[in-house]
């Protein structure tokens, strides 16, 4: 029970901030509302009618996080972040390296990307991250990141870690602590913004909710 209305607090003051009234938040049918709206199926399609006839002509590859690492970005990353099933001096002595080690430091700020799946139809799941709303306090463009709280309560992760959208219309539906899955087509470009930098774009064109722990590479 106390979960629950944990769980309630928090979607009301979220909501509060987005400019939806305590008054509406506190209307059960309303939180009922955004509960089976998660739930379903699709929370959203593109009115892009090009865009989703390509992805229904399309296989559509299915993304773990580290599947956008190249294989040097891979190989540095795993080399001292993978430290934890060794002795405290050893973690200690790795921790030293890294910080003089250039490749590594590189690999944390790396924009290289993963070639063969530029334009490819893909399917990813994470966290957005809110970069532009609506006026109807939609979101415009978000950031998609591996774990919760990226960008917001811990730095951001490297650039070839983030996923950049830009939305034709918005998306409504979205809760922070809440994780989707994406399905779009995956380009290269760089976007800056004070919450990080990414080196992936995805042309989206659907989102569904994703209740299971997303495929992250936290070992940033």
């Amino acid at each position: 029970m106390l979960i629950n209305k944990l769980k309630i607090v928090g979607i009301m003051l979220f909501f509060f901030a987005a400019g939806v009234s305590l008054t509406k938040c506190q209307d059960k049918n309303y939180l009922a509302n955004i509960y089976n709206e998660l739930a379903s199926p699709e929370l959203y399609v593109t009115p892009d009618m090009d865009l989703r006839n390509r992805l229904s002509n399309s296989d559509i590859i299915q993304l773990g996080w580290r599947d956008l690492l190249p294989n040097a970005d891979q190989d540095v990353l795993d080399k001292y972040q993978s430290s934890g099933d060794k002795a405290l001096s050893e973690q200690v002595t790795l921790s030293l390296q890294a910080t003089t080690d250039e490749q590594y430091q590189s690999a944390l700020y790396s924009t290289n990307v993963v070639e063969p799946l530029i334009g490819k139809a893909v399917r990813i799941s994470g966290y957005m991250v809110p970069i532009d709303l609506n006026d109807d306090r939609s979101v415009k463009r978000f950031f998609l990141v591996p774990y919760y709280g990226a960008c917001i309560h811990y730095p951001p992760p490297p650039p070839n870690q983030l996923i950049y959208v830009d939305l034709i219309d918005g998306f409504s539906k979205i809760m922070m602590s809440q994780a989707f899955t994406l399905t779009g087509v995956l380009e290269k470009g760089l976007f800056e913004d004070h919450q990080g930098t990414s080196a992936y774009i995805l042309n989206l064109s659907h989102i569904t909710a994703f209740d299971e722990q997303p495929d992250e590479y936290r070992k940033h």
